[in-house]
C-alpha cells in the first residue's frame, strides 16, 4: 500500500489555504522561493505534526507519548517542493492557526525522506500513515511513519537534526532509546531557574 496521509480536518485546510492565498495574493510572502515561482502554487502531502518532550524521552516513553501540535503541508510548483507551510494548535487546543512558511535544508530532506519512505518494502507491504515528529528541545525532526498496527513504526531523521544520521530510515525504538539518553545528559529547567538554559 502506498504511504497514507490522512485528510487534515476541515478547520486546518481552510486556514492553510486562505493565509496562503492571502499572502500570495498580496505579494507579503517572504520566501524567495515563492515570490517568483516556477509555476502555479499548491499545497500538497498533509501531515500531522507531533511533538514529543524532552520530559517524556527521559522517563523512558516513546512515540504514544508525543502530542499533536499542527499540520504540515509542501508547497510545491508543478513537481517541485519549494516550501512547507505549517499550522499550530492554539493552546486551548480548539483551533488551528496557521504559523509559518519554511524552506531550505529541511523541507529537501523531507521531499528525499517522503521518497525514500515510499521505497521501503514495510512501507508497500504494510498500512503506514505519513506524519512529522518533533523533538524541540533535541533539535530532532523526523518523517514518522506511523504503523496502522501500532508497532513496527519507522522514523527517517530529517536534516538539520544535529547528532544523528540524516536521511536514513530506521526503527523507531531504538533511535527513541538513543534520544532518551541524550535528554537524560539535559539539567531539568524550571519555572525558578535563573540560569538561563
Amino acid at each position: 500500500m502506498p504511504l497514507h496521509a490522512p485528510e487534515p480536518p476541515r478547520q486546518v485546510v481552510d486556514t492553510v489555504q486562505s493565509t496562503f492565498q492571502a499572502m500570495i495574493k498580496t505579494g507579503s510572502v517572504r520566501l524567495p522561493e515563492l515570490r517568483n515561482p516556477p509555476g502555479q502554487l499548491a499545497l500538497a502531502q498533509p501531515h500531522q505534526i507531533f511533538s514529543l518532550g524532552l520530559a517524556d524521552l527521559a522517563a523512558g516513553k516513546g512515540l504514544e507519548a508525543a502530542k499533536s501540535t499542527g499540520w504540515r503541508y509542501l508547497v510545491q510548483a508543478g513537481e517541485n517542493s519549494l516550501a512547507s507551510a505549517e499550522t499550530a494548535v492554539t493552546p486551548a487546543g480548539s483551533q488551528h492557526v496557521f504559523s509559518a512558511f519554511n524552506s531550505g535544508r529541511l523541507v529537501a530532506s523531507t521531499v528525499e525522506a517522503i521518497r525514500t519512505a515510499q521505497g521501503l518494502p514495510q512501507v508497500g507491504q504494510g498500512s503506514f500513515e505519513l506524519r512529522l515528529l518533533r523533538v524541540p528541545a533535541l533539535y530532532f525532526t523526523a518523517l514518522w511513519m506511523h504503523s496502522a498496527q501500532g508497532t513496527d513504526d519507522v522514523l527517517i531523521p530529517l536534516d538539520p537534526s544535529p547528532g544523528v544520521v540524516t536521511g536514513k530510515p530506521v526503527p523507531a525504538a531504538p533511535l527513541l532509546q538513543e534520544l532518551a539518553s541524550k535528554a537524560k545528559s539535559i539539567p531539568a529547567v524550571g519555572p525558578t531557574d535563573r540560569t538561563g538554559g
